[in-house]
C-alpha cells in the first residue's frame, strides 16, 4: 500500500466524504458534552441519536441515495473475497471478548427487557455504523486503500472519544483502551468490506458483537429518565 493509492483528483462526493469524519468527531464531541451537561442521562442518549441519524444514516443516503444504500447489503462476489479464510477470521475473532467479559458475567441477572433492548441497540449500532464507516467509504473510494480503508478506520476509532468524554469506560485502560479496541474492530470489518464490496456479513458480525456487550440495560436506564 503506497500513496499511489490516493486519487489525484477527487470528486465532490469524495471530498465531502473525506471531510465527514472530521466534522463528525467535532460535532459529536460538542453535542455529547452540551447535551449531557444540560439534560444528564437523556442528553447522553440524545448524543447517540444525533450520531446515528444525523451522520450514520444521513451521509450515506445523501451520497449514495436509497438504492445505493440498499446495494451495500447485497452479497459479495465471492462472498468472502479473494482471501476467504482471513476474511472469515476478521469477522469473528473479536466476538469472544464481549461474550466472555460482558455477556457471561451479566446475562443471568439481565431482565428480558434488557436482553431485547440489547438486541435492538445492537442492530441500530451495527447497521448504522457499517453503512457509514465501511460501506460508504468502500463505495466512494473503491480503488484507494488509504482513503477507503485506513482513513475511516482511524476516524471510526477516534469518534468514540465523543461519548467517552462525558462517560468514560470503566474497563482497564479507560478511554485509550476503548479507542484501541474500536480501531481493531474497524480494521477487521473494513477488511471484510474491501474484500467483498459488501457490508452484509460485517453488519451481522457487528450486530452480534454489540448485542453480546448487553448495552440494553444502559440504554433502558437512560430512556427511563425521559
Amino acid at each position: 500500500m503506497t500513496w499511489r493509492d490516493v486519487p489525484r483528483r477527487l470528486t465532490w462526493r469524495q471530498w465531502t466524504l473525506l471531510a465527514t469524519p472530521v466534522a463528525l468527531v467535532a460535532t459529536t464531541l460538542v453535542t455529547f458534552q452540551w447535551l449531557d451537561a444540560r439534560f444528564g442521562s437523556v442528553g447522553y442518549l440524545g448524543g447517540f441519536v444525533f450520531y446515528w441519524v444525523g451522520w450514520c444514516l444521513a451521509v450515506p443516503t445523501a451520497l449514495l441515495g436509497p438504492a445505493g444504500v440498499r446495494d451495500l447489503f447485497r452479497a459479495g462476489r465471492p462472498p468472502l473475497g479473494s482471501r476467504p479464510q482471513l476474511t472469515a477470521v476478521a469477522l469473528v475473532w473479536l466476538l469472544p471478548f464481549p461474550f466472555l467479559f460482558y455477556f457471561l458475567p451479566n446475562v443471568a441477572g439481565a431482565s428480558a427487557a434488557a436482553l431485547v433492548a440489547s438486541l435492538v441497540v445492537g442492530v441500530v449500532i451495527g447497521v448504522t455504523e457499517e453503512l457509514l464507516w465501511r460501506g460508504t467509504f468502500v463505495r466512494v473510494f473503491p480503488d484507494s486503500r488509504w482513503l477507503g480503508y485506513v482513513h475511516p478506520t482511524v476516524w471510526f476509532a477516534l469518534w468514540h472519544v465523543a461519548p467517552q468524554s462525558v462517560r468514560p469506560s470503566p474497563v482497564p485502560g479507560g478511554v485509550a483502551a476503548f479507542v484501541l479496541y474500536a480501531l481493531l474492530l474497524g480494521a477487521s470489518y473494513g477488511y471484510h468490506a474491501r474484500q467483498t464490496g459488501s457490508i452484509r456479513w460485517c453488519t451481522v458480525a457487528h450486530v452480534v458483537h454489540d448485542t453480546l456487550g448487553l448495552p440494553g440495560a444502559t440504554f433502558l436506564g437512560l430512556a427511563g429518565a425521559l
